[in-house]
């Protein structure tokens, strides 16, 4: 397979060759380490300021760290805003969304362009959307997941062990027994993304720069952290209430859609539940760094902590994290540790989580390619004020199919529209997708409840014409075409909530995507001819579109 070509080739040679400069070496390029807590909000974490001690670890890390309080994902759930930090494209340009979350062969992501110049790339993930399936780790050398056959058997044993832990009689116990065989189960089995980076880090050539990318989901539902994890954030009465107040799917589309009612105590066991993911992927975040210092492997590496997104806990009426563009989804925590270059501190300047793709190729000296908007911007230099924008393009149709089979009288109009936000502080406005406009403040109104668009008729003009300059300039690049997937895949996803498998299964599947017309340098050299199905599909991946989900 062909790559860049002049730009990778000047990398390289700056990577092997002395400086021109004095003749002295050029000094090595950086290490990268990458951690994503999928699903994890930035008011949740005590670095943030949140009140519970969810993270002891991480809080202390990043007393050394460079803090960024004011990001914003381009994305609100899982394919976009991990497909736009690999791509440093917007969601509309490289197409991976609801029903098209593959991730287009032609793009050129942040893995390919490292491992080409002399990177090595691994990638542990927990989460299936960022894998194979959905050809999200392009250029990562070696992939692995929990459900893997080399570590399912420690991933169901890391479970059981969770389990355990809980009450005999209680419903999640039970629940849990019952699906123990199933997929759903293995998403949380973090402790094997340090069994396997280590291992990796061990059998890699130490004179060449390595990065490695980690996706943990231990904050994504179902949540099934063990009980020291609740006692350290939850009451002790709440700690044994939360075994019998789990929210199944039904429930929580239903409270989405007003069709149904969950008790106010169900709902704030679910917030203590997901405070306890959040302590236990700090546990994990301290060990994994104790163990890399330990292994010497953290020496001139760049380590970074980020989310793909939030979660709602019934903001706007609302659970999970679809159907919205709100800050408790795309506010999301950014810290960067690498003192050669960020020095510790809080930065309020405003950024995004894609301004990593070219942050982390400048450190190692990779040109990023000229693609799209251009809305990425690299953290060595943040702008002092940037409109910045989040998309949710396409609604997650699968819930509200069967909102519309069962309850056909029901209004669910608000949620079969896309959203379009665009963030300049302290103004956010909120385009729904054929449908209404909102404004609001969050200076003085952060959780987004009150809208005054009425009131603030100039400023609501200006970053309508914002908004609409961004989205006039935007081509897809990406065809967003994906393959078939496996039962199995289907499966694992159901678990997570993302998929009905007996529905998703059906072989007619949804329309492929169109792709668009690409920018300088936007796509790989190689390219393989459009054919019937759909453009730019690689020549391995199967002729079929995704199903909707």
């Amino acid at each position: 397979m062909k790559f860049l070509g002049s730009s990778l080739l000047a990398a390289l040679s700056a990577f092997a060759l002395p400086a021109c400069s004095g003749g002295e070496p050029a000094a090595p390029r950086p290490n990268v380490l990458w951690i994503v807590w999928d699903t994890a909000r930035a008011d949740r974490l005590g670095v943030y300021g949140y009140d519970k001690p969810t993270t002891p670890n991480l809080d202390a890390w990043a007393k050394d760290a460079r803090v960024y309080e004011d990001c914003i994902s381009p994305g609100s759930w899982t394919v976009p805003s991990h497909a736009s930090m690999f791509t440093g494209l917007l969601p509309s340009e490289h197409g991976a969304e609801h029903g098209s979350e593959w991730l287009d062969d032609k793009l050129v992501t942040i893995a390919e362009l490292l491992r080409d110049s002399g990177y090595q790339t691994f990638s542990w993930t927990a989460n299936p959307h960022v894998s194979r399936e959905e050809n999200a780790t392009q250029g990562f050398e070696v992939e692995q997941h929990p459900w893997d056959k080399a570590t399912e058997k420690r991933a169901r044993e890391i479970y059981e062990s969770k389990l355990a832990t809980f009450p005999a009689d209680s419903e999640q116990r039970r629940r849990g027994e019952r699906e123990a065989n199933s997929a759903w189960v293995l998403k949380a089995a973090g402790e094997l993304a340090q069994e396997g980076l280590s291992t990796w880090l061990g059998q890699r050539d130490p004179k060449r720069p390595y990065f490695a990318f980690l996706n943990y989901m231990e904050a994504h539902r179902p949540l099934i952290s063990p009980r020291r994890h609740r006692e350290a954030v939850m009451a002790p009465e709440q700690v044994d209430a939360s075994y019998n107040a789990e929210i199944d799917w039904n429930s929580t589309w239903g409270y989405c859609f007003r069709l149904v009612d969950v008790p106010e105590h169900k709902l704030e066991l679910l917030s203590g539940a997901y405070d306890a993911g959040i302590h236990e992927l700090d546990s994990l975040f301290g060990e994994l760094m104790r163990a890399l210092e330990a292994q010497g492997a953290l020496e001139n590496t760049v380590v970074v902590l980020t989310a793909d997104h939030g979660d709602h806990l019934t903001e706007h009426h609302l659970l999970d994290h679809q159907y919205s563009v709100a800050q408790v989804l795309v506010r999301v925590p950014l810290i960067v540790k690498y003192p050669p270059r960020f020095a510790p501190g809080r930065e309020t300047r405003p950024v995004m989580s894609m301004d990593l793709f070219p942050t982390l190729l400048e450190l190692a000296g990779v040109e990023a390619p000229r693609a799209g908007v251009g809305h990425a911007r690299s953290l060595l230099d943040p702008a002092e004020r940037r409109a910045r924008i989040t998309q949710y393009t396409k609604p997650y149709e699968r819930p509200l199919i069967s909102a519309r089979k069962l309850h056909p009288g029901h209004d669910i109009s608000a949620f079969e529209r896309g959203r379009v936000a665009i963030v300049d502080q302290p103004w956010k406005l909120v385009q729904h997708l054929g449908g209404p406009t909102e404004l609001f403040d969050l200076d003085s109104d952060p959780y987004e409840t009150r809208n005054v668009a009425d009131a603030n008729a100039a400023v609501l003009e200006r970053m309508r014409k914002q908004l609409v300059g961004v989205l006039k300039s935007v081509r897809p690049i990406g065809a967003g075409v994906a393959g078939e997937r496996s039962e199995e895949y289907l499966a694992m996803l159901a678990g997570l909530g993302y998929a009905d498998v007996a529905e998703d299964a059906d072989p007619d599947g949804a329309a492929a995507g169109k792709s668009g017309a690409g920018g300088e340098r936007a796509v790989k050299d190689e390219s393989s001819p459009d054919d019937a199905n759909g453009a730019g599909r690689p020549s391995n991946a199967p002729s079929k579109a995704p199903p909707q989900r």
